[in-house]
């Protein structure tokens, strides 16, 4: 009897989980890839109990087993290891293709869920929605037999390598280029990603015929878009109702600025359109903490709810409600701009946020044996599981929290505060097992956490690129010197195409602080919205003297030519931070502030300075008029 290594890893990530355009799309995927995940660690479990290193938990038959609606609790990760005692390789292989077996029929039931809820009211390819559900999930696995002696340390190093090479080995399946070649030629991709056919069966001219109405809204389908079996899992599978819009995450400020009256006012056009037989709103019920106003929240913006009356397919109720909702956020909004609490509508852009932890590499080395690497697998499950309250807590959702990874949607204004929280947390979850192994403080994991700040109509790819960007940022591996890692990046995205950056380690002595401070002065109007636009054209108009001092005739003649330049800048800095007047044009910038701003711009550079000032406004911002929109979109 000999003791074996087995490495599993669930996919492709990009088709279930990256291809999305509606954050339904995003956090249903992740929950399939999990789900198909708890059956493959489930079939190990099965095999021999207590084998599971990743994932780990003290009650396997319980916290693996299949659920038919998404809960709030952590994802299993798509990599699976175990330590499986077998006397033949064989037994490994067959085990192996059992947990793929149970893996794949687990995604197929899941996609069966969300087909049985279109009926036969929809028609659709058979043939390919038969073809497309056995090739959605890739399983690549491989296992290392443990040598006399041998550490697991040793071994798992073994695994890695190959398990690498053994997913470096794809299975490429011909697509369809012909009419006798496969299934599918001649029918549109998926919106999605292109990777599939669509399954709908229906031609352009079809999707206006009534008889289609109610399934065509079941799916969310917009224009032209396509579906392939995934993507109406995505659409129908579990509860929809779950998940959250990122609308509604980022109209949260606005929405708790109201009055229960005024709440009240906008539920009573506004949840009729969310009913089965309207596809104008849906309703928002697995984020209990917004039980206020459990909408999707898209029609809270002038823009969206204009783009919604004009639709030609609208009933007479729909309209009716879509005119009463129109003119109770008009009320509304009269009302607020009188007692100056709120201004125009809710904020229109919100965060997505990416975090990952650094040095897991180095932490799974110091693994030497299992019981190490179980308790690693159980302090991260662990961190995992407190994920989704820490981003409740500031008025966020969780979509996807596995391991070391996080993936969430927030608000402006909370959205460092939970960042920060969540990074604390990791770190807390990790000390434990980092004491046993022996490793030093600055060695320890830590979290590094990008935040993309996007508009609510940006598609949602671009919103996951920009925090998945931010991330890396984060992490600094480009930057070439020893500050990476353990780092909190920010990439703003205007609408209009500017985009800003920030970026800072956690343990920085001023960075963080100042952020805080300069977000907080903007929240309280002791900033003007103007401030940074007015740095920048400073920071552009002194740029070109840098040539100046280049062209120096001697070092000295350098070096007396750039300590003019720095006092030109820092006099034109104070010169018009002493000008500026704050939002009522009546008060100044406090002394500390220009004095904190002047000491900075010295430091970082205005340039820099500015993209802050920037960024700290975009994070105070709860309503349109704080960032400049008003209402167009």
């Amino acid at each position: 009897m000999s003791t074996y290594l087995i490495a599993l890893s669930l996919g492709p990530v990009q088709s279930l989980i990256e291809a999305a355009r509606r954050t339904r799309d995003l956090w249903c995927g992740s929950w399939l890839l999990s789900e198909a995940s708890k059956a493959a660690a489930l079939e190990l479990h099965a095999a021999q109990p207590g084998s599971l290193i990743f994932p780990f938990t003290d009650n396997p038959a319980e916290d693996l087993r299949p659920r038919d609606t998404p809960g709030d609790i952590a994802n299993t990760s798509n990599i699976i290891r175990a330590s499986i005692d077998a006397d033949d390789p064989e037994k490994i292989s067959r085990l192996c293709e059992r947990a793929k077996g149970a893996a794949e029929e687990r995604i197929a039931r899941l996609c069966l869920i969300g087909k049985d809820k279109l009926g036969d009211k929809l028609p659709l390819h058979e043939d390919l929605w038969d073809k497309q559900i056995g090739d959605i999930l890739e399983c690549y696995s491989a296992w290392t037999v443990m040598r006399p002696g041998e550490t697991y340390g040793a071994a798992s190093k073994r695994l890695g390598g190959l398990h690498a090479a053994r997913k470096a080995t794809r299975h490429f399946r011909p697509a369809a280029t012909a009419p006798h070649d496969a299934l599918g030629y001649g029918i549109p991709k998926s919106s999605l990603d292109a990777a599939r056919e669509s399954v709908l069966k229906l031609k352009r001219a079809e999707r206006d015929d009534p008889m289609y109405r109610g399934p065509m809204r079941k799916l969310r389908l917009a224009g032209n878009e396509q579906l392939d079996a995934l993507g109406v899992a995505k659409r129908l599978a579990g509860d929809p109702e779950q998940f959250t819009a990122y609308a509604r995450v980022a109209a949260d400020a606005w929405v708790q600025s109201l009055t229960e009256e005024q709440r009240q006012a906008i539920r009573r056009d506004y949840e009729p359109l969310a009913r089965d037989d309207s596809d104008l709103a849906t309703f928002v019920c697995g984020n209990h903490i917004y039980d206020g106003l459990p909408v999707d929240g898209e029609l809270l913006y002038r823009f969206r709810l204009d783009n919604a009356r004009q639709r030609r397919d609208l009933t007479e109720t729909e309209k009716r409600h879509l005119g009463g909702l129109n003119g109770t956020l008009k009320a509304i909004a009269e009302k607020v701009d009188a007692s100056g609490t709120a201004i125009a509508g809710p904020v229109p852009y919100g965060v997505i946020l990416k975090a990952d932890g650094d040095r897991m590499g180095a932490l799974l080395s110091k693994a030497v044996e299992s019981e190490h690497a179980r308790a690693i697998s159980k302090a991260l499950s662990g961190f995992a599981d407190a994920v989704p309250a820490i981003v409740r807590k500031y008025r966020g959702h969780a979509i996807y929290s596995g391991g070391d990874d996080v993936l969430a949607m927030l608000p402006l204004q909370q959205s460092v505060d939970a960042a920060d929280e969540l990074r604390r947390c990791f770190a807390t979850a990790l000390n434990s097992i980092a004491d046993t192994l022996g490793i030093a403080p600055a060695e320890r994991p830590s979290l590094s956490v990008g935040l993309g700040i996007g508009h609510v109509m940006e598609p949602l790819g671009s919103l996951r690129q920009r925090a998945e960007g931010a991330e890396k940022e984060a992490k600094g591996n480009a930057l070439g010197t020893d500050e990476t890692r353990n780092a909190l990046a920010i990439r703003l995205g205007i609408r209009s195409g500017a985009e800003y950056g920030w970026r800072s380690r956690w343990d920085h002595p001023t960075a963080l602080p100042d952020l805080k401070k300069l977000k907080q002065a903007f929240a309280d109007r002791a900033l003007p919205s103007r401030i940074a636009y007015d740095l920048r054209a400073v920071a552009d108009r002194l740029k070109g003297l840098d040539k100046w001092v280049a062209e120096g005739e001697s070092d000295a003649d350098k070096a007396e030519r750039s300590r003019t330049l720095a006092g030109m800048r820092a006099a034109e800095t104070r010169r018009v931070l002493a000008r500026a007047r704050t939002e009522a044009g009546e008060k100044e910038i406090a002394p500390d502030l220009i004095d904190m701003l002047a000491e900075r711009a010295a430091s970082m550079g205005i340039g820099r300075l500015a993209d802050t000032l920037i960024i700290a406004r975009w994070l105070a911002a709860r309503t349109a008029a704080d960032v400049g929109d008003n209402e167009d979109g």
